[in-house]
């Protein structure tokens, strides 16, 4: 008696400890968009595989909690009746009636807290080369467009004591990674995810004072269900006359959040947006196939007024959908991680395009997607495809199968990379 007892202590022990170490996904059932939680943070890093493993990092301070009671009103930051900041890309390459934007997955620019001191880590690469290099295979393209968002899968701070010191994926990179950010092409960051508060609130702060250094937008609302007023940063854009607004949220995505969003949307309609985008970090990692519950949610975001959403979290590519002529990217997968290996590396750059009308008003037009691969082992550049059949190979894999409700991408996908938005809300490969 006393030693199944003993088992059954054992055993809530070391759940705790596996919960604890482990990053929690966020996962929907597949009966209705309910959520719960599951802990998946099983991937290999590049940087271990090769040596030992040091020691756990000493201990943070256990007083510090996550939790913040404050009951207040959602009170978002002032925007003042003059127009929203004007962005001119000096380099785009579009006309003044079109814009196209470009949408990355998970970008971590630096390593995890064991191994971000080790030579062979994207951080130990990255010193060997000037800030420019991690996004030189891409830089051109991204500098081509009229504004590029990107997920920050890691912290960009100097202070290197983690809140969690057991979790198995604490993601860091040192401030001076800012510069490799400002030197990318990438203009816009979503700040919110399962890692933005590795290393405290100090931390993540420290992330959001990096970003405003080199003039680079950011966004996100954390933990919206313990801080009504704290943290809420909406991206807020106008570009040749068109505002654009986009707002941030990570799992748990309940109905409270949902209520945020909506609030999010119609805070920015009313300040003139044109476009507003919906950043969700979602989804089960490595899975290859949107969860069930993720397509009602997705309708009930586009039916409260978004214009896309825009997945990352499952490191991988999945499906593009359409719903009412709108885009969902489910999962943009990863575009440079230092943390991740022996994943599938299949990627790619998202571009939507609208059409500016001569009463201003923007239309999307079309979707195409550039495929590409990232690399890793003292490389870690993402590599534009250029084979015709690993090009197919990759198109393939953002086309999903029918689904009652949406619009999946047409057979034929993998051969054009590109599909024109009809009308009505239909596909087709001819304007």
């Amino acid at each position: 008696m006393r030693l199944s007892a003993l088992r059954f202590v054992l055993l809530i022990l070391l759940a705790g400890l596996v919960l604890s170490s482990c990053a929690a996904a966020e996962l929907v059932t597949e009966d209705d968009d309910s959520l719960i939680f599951l802990s998946i943070d099983a991937l290999s890093d590049p940087a271990l595989d090769s040596e030992e493993e040091t020691d756990d990092e000493e201990a943070d301070d256990p007083s510090f909690s996550m939790e913040m009671n404050d009951d207040s009103d959602t009170v978002y930051e002032t925007v003042s009746d003059e127009p929203y900041s004007t962005y001119l890309n000096p380099q785009s390459t579009s006309d003044d009636h079109t814009l196209t934007f470009s949408f990355l997955g998970d970008c971590s620019i630096g390593d995890t807290i064991k191994s971000v001191k080790r030579k062979n880590s994207m951080t130990g690469t990255l010193a060997e080369h000037s800030p420019d290099w991690l996004f030189s295979t891409v830089s051109e393209i991204l500098h081509a467009d009229d504004f590029t968002f990107a997920n920050l899968e890691c912290v960009l701070t100097d202070n290197m004591s983690p809140l969690y010191p057991l979790k198995t994926f604490n993601l860091v990179g040192p401030s001076k990674h800012r510069d490799i950010l400002a030197e990318s092409g990438i203009d816009g960051i979503n700040t919110v995810n399962n890692h933005c508060i590795d290393f405290k609130y100090s931390g993540y702060e420290d992330t959001l004072s990096n970003l405003e250094a080199v003039g680079i937008m950011h966004f996100g609302t954390l933990n919206p269900a313990r801080s009504s007023n704290r943290y809420i940063q909406l991206g807020r854009v106008e570009i040749k006359g068109v505002r654009i607004g986009i707002t941030g949220y990570a799992y748990p995505l309940t109905d409270e959040v949902l209520d945020f969003i909506r609030q999010d949307i119609q805070q920015l309609r009313s300040e003139g947006c044109q476009i507003v985008i919906v950043s969700l970090h979602w989804g089960t990692e490595e899975k290859k196939v949107p969860n069930k519950g993720q397509f009602p949610y997705a309708k009930k975001v586009i039916d409260a007024g978004a214009d896309v959403i825009w997945g990352h979290h499952p490191h991988v590519l999945q499906p593009v959908y359409f719903y009412q002529g709108k885009p969902i990217f489910f999962s943009t997968g990863n575009f440079v991680f230092g943390s991740i290996s022996n994943l599938d590396p299949s990627t790619g750059i998202f571009q939507l395009t609208w059409d500016i009308q001569e009463n201003g008003e923007a239309v999307l037009s079309s979707f195409n997607m550039i495929p590409a691969e990232i690399r890793h082992k003292k490389e870690y550049r993402p590599l534009l495809l250029t084979d015709d059949a690993d090009i197919r190979k990759c198109l393939k894999k953002i086309i999903g199968p029918a689904k009652s409700g949406f619009t999946a991408l047409p057979d034929g996908f993998e051969r054009y990379g590109k599909v024109y938005i009809q009308e009505d809300g239909s596909l087709s490969f001819s304007q």
